[in-house]
């Protein structure tokens, strides 16, 4: 007798590994919680293992999605953990075939299934297209969607991006301060100059009030206002002090001054024209040059790249931005001092990789 296929509610095999995809991110998530602060030190399996979260959160999309792209995607992520991990252990002169064998073997079986399952060539079938037809491309023409899944799927992202972009600018920044190109002060003990991939939620904000907030303000100037000098000036102002703002609030909650009388996050009160210490002129205009450059150029131009994809494409991309950022949190804001183990020590994870 033979077996139907055709029955998409019947995933057999295909459903226990997406169970095991979701059970393994959220175990893996969940252990990150006790064994990561300044109790382990990052070796390359552990980063391939979250590099592998990523894969698993996608793979996940995909099965459920029922694309046809699926196979190729699984069997070229599994032969890249099984290359790479086989090259590096030749290189650090650990690599024993049997031991290999036996740490790829999740990797072989699921190589071995996608490559000769019925059920999969029969029931992972539906088209998934990289680039949208015109139609999608109009539909997407109007950037400022709010009622639209869309919309609200490329904020989340934004949003996670920006969390660790902006981490990046202010080390630039601070670096211009550093070697004395710009006035003001630093801290050299800072988390910006040690861990590279450490999310600063405030800049993921930042990038979502430039979208919420200050992208329909540009876009009202200049409707309303002839040329681009004008609304551009208007603009840069205003997202100056929007941002400025933003950074007042901010300070006024959580950089509240210590006993001796010192500001614990940032104090700028030496700088020119402040305001308790919390915001500055400088700081000011260089929010208004970042934002007006996010919204003028930035988000404009992610928007309309993003509009050249399809919803398949883009909400692919959103579950491995997603599932990324969730293991910096976890690396980084979630887990705990193991116990005897000081909460003092170095958590720069990723430093030795990136060096």
């Amino acid at each position: 007798m033979q077996t139907d296929y055709s029955d998409t509610h019947r995933l057999g095999f295909l459903r226990i590994i997406q169970v095991l995809l979701a059970f393994n991110i959220m175990i893996t998530l969940a252990v990150t919680v006790f064994w990561i602060k300044d109790s382990h030190a990052m070796e390359y399996s552990d980063i391939l293992d979250y590099v592998n979260l990523v894969f698993n959160g996608i793979f996940f999309w995909l099965i459920w999605r029922r694309a046809s792209i699926t196979r190729a995607v699984i069997i070229g992520c599994c032969a890249f953990n099984i290359v790479s991990g086989s090259i590096y252990n030749m290189v650090t002169g650990t690599f024993n075939p049997i031991d290999q064998v036996i740490l790829s073997i999740v990797d072989i079986v699921l190589i071995a299934y996608f490559a000769t399952s019925k059920r999969v060539r029969a029931q992972l079938v539906e088209p998934f297209t990289l680039e949208s037809t015109r139609a999608d491309g109009q539909r997407e023409a109007e950037f400022y969607r709010p009622r639209t899944w869309g919309f609200w799927r490329n904020l989340i992202m934004y949003f996670c991006v920006f969390s660790v972009v902006g981490h990046w600018l202010e080390a630039g920044y601070c670096t211009f301060i550093r070697f004395g190109i710009l006035p003001g002060i630093y801290d050299p003990n800072s988390q910006i100059w040690s861990d590279w991939l450490y999310p600063f939620p405030v800049y993921g904000f930042g990038a979502v009030a430039c979208v919420l907030l200050l992208y329909p303000l540009k876009t009202l100037l200049q409707k309303h206002l002839r040329g681009t000098v004008a609304p551009l000036l208007i603009s840069f102002v205003a997202n100056g002090l929007v941002c400025t703002g933003i950074e007042l609030v901010m300070g006024l909650m959580l950089n509240q001054p210590l006993p001796d009388g010192s500001l614990p996050l940032w104090d700028y009160r030496d700088m020119f024209c402040n305001f308790m210490g919390q915001v500055c002129l400088q700081n000011g205009v260089a929010f208004g040059l970042v934002a007006t450059l996010m919204t003028w150029v930035i988000y404009p131009g992610l928007e309309t790249l993003f509009s050249r994809l399809s919803s398949d494409a883009m909400n692919t991309l959103f579950v491995a931005v997603a599932v990324g950022f969730a293991v910096l949190v976890f690396l980084y804001f979630i887990n705990v001092v193991a116990p005897g183990i000081s909460s003092g020590g170095s958590t720069d994870i990723f430093m030795g990789l990136l060096d």
